[in-house]
């Protein structure tokens, strides 16, 4: 019992960061109708940068974020203009964003090398400290990662449910031309929303400097996880896209305890599949687009 509840919590603060990484990914799909996979690779530049910015200065990681948040803003936006500018969307855009998604892990390769990097201890000696409760132990960077997730979701939904920016974003969702009648700036909107996904993409970079091990290729764990995560969240849901990050989080730490590792892949996806036969709007439906 007590690893199965060990493992359930651990899951729960780990689906935080897929939440994080999630909400990029379903507000670029189910607003702008562009599946971003350059996404995943801008969230590992972030991360090395964190990691560079650290072990130049021995600063604590997250004041790269100073740096990181205002460069992958612009680096978002430009990406976005990009978009907008050639009218990718769709499957083409899954095709173009493979194209950028191999040059930024090239440009990692070339810089970092493909050696594995990790932060020292010394910088960053919370990364194996825990908070406890009775025998139970929440790791200090999980349960940060797991209140950012949850900052992050509740004050985008707020931004697109409650000011009149977000409702535009919404209303361009369903149909730009009509939105455009109403006075609705569909480019600078759509260039907004590029840099937030590089925010995004920025605050889960230095999470995941400091939680894992940095690899050129580590992206490629996260997409299969992160696609199922934005499935079974709805698309253009952000706060779809934390509960099923947590619920994805859940299933793969409660898998790896009780069956192994391997079988996490086979629970994650036969959890997709179901929701996809049942339940193809995902989980929680499709705010944004709704």
């Amino acid at each position: 019992m007590q690893l199965f509840i060990q493992s359930l919590l651990s899951g729960i603060l780990i689906g935080g960061l897929y939440g994080i990484i999630a909400v990029g990914m379903t507000l670029n799909w189910g607003i702008m109708r562009v599946i971003n996979l350059a996404h995943f690779s801008l969230t590992f530049l972030a991360a090395y940068i964190t990691y560079q910015f650290s072990t130049v200065t021995g600063a604590d990681p997250f004041l790269s974020l100073f740096i990181t948040l205002p460069l992958f803003f612009v680096i978002g936006l430009v990406m976005q203009w990009f978009f907008e500018t050639f009218q990718i969307e769709g499957f083409v855009s899954l095709l173009v964003t493979f194209g950028l998604f191999a040059i930024f892990e090239s440009i990692m390769r070339e810089i970092w090398t493909a050696d594995l990097r990790t932060l020292p201890l010394d910088i960053v000696p919370y990364r194996v400290e825990s908070f406890w409760i009775g025998p139970y132990a929440l790791r200090k960077p999980q349960v940060g990662v797991f209140v950012a997730a949850i900052i992050v979701s509740a004050a985008t939904w707020v931004f697109l449910n409650r000011t009149y920016i977000g409702k535009a974003l919404r209303a361009i969702s369903q149909d730009r031309v009509v939105a455009g009648a109403f006075g609705v700036n569909h480019r600078q909107l759509a260039l907004l929303l590029g840099g937030m996904m590089g925010v995004y993409a920025a605050i889960a970079g230095a999470f995941i400097a400091v939680l894992f091990v940095l690899r050129p290729d580590g992206t490629v764990d996260f997409i299969g996880v992160i696609f199922a995560v934005v499935m079974l969240g709805g698309l253009g849901n952000t706060v779809g896209a934390f509960g099923a990050g947590v619920i994805i989080g859940v299933a793969q730490s409660l898998t790896s305890a009780t069956i192994g590792p391997g079988f996490s892949p086979l629970v994650t996806f036969s959890l997709l599949i179901l929701v996809l036969l049942f339940k193809p709007e995902g989980l929680f439906g499709r705010s944004a687009t709704s």
